[in-house]
């Protein structure tokens, strides 16, 4: 645990955190102040996490940094959830630590995974819903476009590790403008020669009937290649739908009014411990500061002469 403080501290010492913790510091943060901790590196990985804790509920907060944590693909404890779900609510050190350690030194790669979590954490919607067609044929795009952005981002994360650069762009264009000035000079030579050919109207005629020809077998290979494509989407459309199928049949598997209790149990427990232990002692927290500043309020003002009278009581 020694060695992941220090690893902790080190590194909100640098940019872009520069905290200048000391070991004692850092291990007596509040509870309060820790989950801020823990929010603003949350932010360096993804802005729209840059926000006040003070401004959300408890259950808020430990519900967006599960949230997070998901996204990041954060090894959750399995063997005592509920402990390790009290302590984020509570922003116990033993868990949040552990969280800090593992996001710092992860933070480049946390960062790619944020940026792409915005677009590949899909929406869970119920089945029944999915039934109805509307709906379904929104869910077939919706998951269409994923798809999409996973092959745009993966070509273009290859053009960015491809290595290439402005000179070997700027040494190609000039080649080609070579290429192209050798051609332009070819085909002045080629017009004088037909110029010059008897008959030179009726070749001209053929060639041009030839180019047609080609332009329409070219156009006719497009149609049979986007005929062909079509056939390959619905084809991947199909085994989409045949997957949905069977995950739905897999999930369905073992369910009973038995485990939706459970889940139901579980999720009771939590909002349990929140009303009946926490929102009790920040209330009474609350109140007792409330009354300690009605009776400073209640109290007479000081004038000079008392003043005068403790001074020299402490004298």
């Amino acid at each position: 645990m020694s060695e992941n403080l220090k690893f902790i501290v080190s590194e909100l010492n640098k940019p872009p955190f520069n905290r200048n913790f000391s070991l004692i510091s850092f291990d007596s943060l509040e509870e309060l102040s820790l989950l801020q901790l823990l929010t603003d590196i949350f932010a360096e990985i993804e802005p729209s996490q840059k926000l006040d804790v003070r401004d959300e509920t408890p259950d808020a907060t430990a519900i967006r940094i599960f949230q997070m944590l998901r996204i990041f693909k954060y090894k959750i404890p399995a063997n005592d959830q509920n402990a390790f779900r009290q302590g984020i609510v509570e922003g116990k050190k033993l868990t949040i630590h552990p969280i800090m350690a593992w996001v710092l030194g992860k933070i480049p790669e946390l960062k790619e995974r944020a940026y792409l979590g915005r677009y590949l954490v899909k929406v869970e919607i119920p089945a029944d819903f999915l039934n109805d067609s509307t709906i379904g044929d929104l869910n077939e795009q919706y998951l269409a476009l994923i798809e999409t952005f996973k092959e745009t981002h993966k070509e273009l994360s290859s053009l960015k590790n491809s290595g290439f650069n402005t000179s070997d762009i700027k040494k190609d264009i000039l080649a080609m403008e070579g290429e192209k000035d050798q051609l332009l000079r070819r085909v002045e030579k080629l017009k004088k020669k037909v110029e010059s050919t008897p008959n030179n109207e009726s070749i001209l005629q053929v060639a041009r009937s030839l180019r047609e020809e080609n332009d329409r077998g070219e156009k006719i290979h497009r149609q049979k290649q986007d005929q062909r494509n079509l056939i390959l989407q619905m084809d991947q459309r199909i085994q989409r739908m045949n997957q949905q199928i069977k995950e739905t049949r897999q999930s369905s598997i073992g369910l009973n009014a038995q485990t939706l209790m459970n889940r139901l149990e579980e999720e009771s427990n939590t909002n349990k411990y929140l009303v009946n232990e926490r929102l009790p002692q920040e209330k009474e927290q609350l109140k007792r500061m409330t009354n300690e500043l009605q009776r400073i309020a209640l109290e007479p003002a000081m004038g000079q002469s008392d003043l005068d009278e403790i001074q020299q009581q402490v004298s």
